[in-house]
């Protein structure tokens, strides 16, 4: 057994992991990396190998709350997206599915602003934003396939294609818009 795999050093370096959940996972994970080599160090120096060596060590290093709210308090703020911001843009990107098929010289600027706006928030994990990105991008590249399968094949205005192609326009970006809500409510 390693001695970063003591009960004692796991509860401790856990402890701190808990405590310091609202650093960027970079820095959580330097933090983490620097305290176990530390305590690693400090047990090899005094030859600490029973609970009574490592709780003395760990007690000299600090209380675990003490040393994430230090870390926390040294690194700078994550940019925060302000609400109406964030709406806006899902407004846009639910939009963007019908311009872009009814209306294309409005809903391709439209589109792409709308995903750059999605990629550049900081509220989003880049898995989110490409959950959004795909299930918007969705309604038009189905136009653009209507215009390579050569004529003849499939239409869209066949009234069988026609009801649900236009209900996918307008529900795949609103459910994107929905997903990238929740997700900006509850991150992970």
């Amino acid at each position: 057994m390693t001695i970063t795999e003591h009960p004692l050093v796991k509860k401790y370096l856990a402890t701190v992991a808990r405590e310091a959940a609202g650093l960027s996972p970079e820095r959580r994970n330097e933090l983490l990396a620097d305290l176990e080599e530390h305590i690693a160090v400090a047990l090899a120096e005094e030859s600490a190998s029973g609970d009574d060596g490592v709780r003395t060590v760990l007690a000299r290093l600090g209380d675990p709350r003490t040393i994430a709210a230090t870390a926390l308090g040294e690194e700078r703020p994550a940019p925060q997206a302000s609400r109406g911001r964030t709406l806006a843009m899902l407004v846009l990107l639910a939009l963007t599915g019908p311009l872009t098929v009814y209306t294309p010289p409005l809903g391709l600027p439209a589109l792409i602003g709308a995903l750059w706006w999605l990629w550049a928030a900081p509220q989003w994990r880049n898995r989110d934003k490409a959950i959004g990105t795909a299930a918007t991008l969705v309604p038009p590249l189905f136009l653009v396939s209507q215009w390579v399968i050569p004529a003849g094949e499939v239409h869209l205005g066949v009234g069988a294609l026609f009801i649900p192609f236009t209900l996918a326009v307008v529900a795949l970006p609103a459910v994107a818009c929905g997903y990238l809500l929740r997700a900006a409510r509850h991150p992970a």
